[in-house]
């Protein structure tokens, strides 16, 4: 039974690992120009330091998912790549002695930096939402968390929670939407404006 549980475990991984792949190197290359061979390098680390979390029991308590964590290592490993490569990094492979294409360590020292403070804005809105969402009235957490934190299908959720069908989950989805963002837009304009 254990070695079941480990195989299922693997292809869970394996899984996962597959539909990140290309979202990851997208992003990667996207972002910061990154060739894909440091962009395999990136992956492999995130993803080595993702499975140690998951056996050091570091994910419990998470309250992003697998995805937004996992990006979020890829992102700091594409960091301390940059940082590591001295004081220029070419945001074209094609021109590597354009002058105009390359930045100085300062200027990607203040870009990053801004990210991080949108990052802590990001963090922010989504410790909100997270109140939000506990404060709305029952099932509406339920039904909030399970179909678009956890990626349950609406009937799925209909079956869990007891519903007749999937269409009355799907008016009720809707309902609980609605006064999420009557709630989040309030706030966000209170909190952040």
């Amino acid at each position: 039974m254990k070695a079941s549980k480990t195989t299922q475990a693997r292809e869970t991984l394996n899984r996962f690992a597959a539909q990140q792949w290309d979202k990851t190197l997208a992003f990667l290359q996207g972002k910061y120009s990154l060739p894909r061979v440091d962009c395999e390098d990136i992956f492999q680390e995130s993803f080595i330091i993702l499975y140690q979390n998951i056996l050091d029991g570091k994910l419990k308590d998470a309250s992003a998912s697998l995805s937004t964590y996992f990006n979020t290592i890829c992102r700091n490993k594409a960091h301390e790549l940059i940082r590591s490569r001295g004081k220029t990094v070419f945001l074209s492979d094609e021109y590597p002695d354009a002058t105009q294409n390359a930045f100085s360590s300062e200027r990607i020292e203040y870009v990053l930096s801004l990210e991080e403070e949108s990052e802590q804005l990001e963090q922010k809105k989504a410790t909100l939402v997270r109140e939000i969402v506990k404060e709305l009235p029952a099932p509406c957490d339920k039904i909030l968390w399970g179909f678009y934190r956890d990626g349950f299908s609406l009937k799925t959720m209909a079956y869990m929670l007891g519903y007749k069908s999937e269409d009355s989950i799907k008016v009720r989805k809707h309902r609980c939407g609605e006064k999420f963002r009557q709630r989040f837009i309030e706030l966000t304009h209170t909190l952040f404006d």
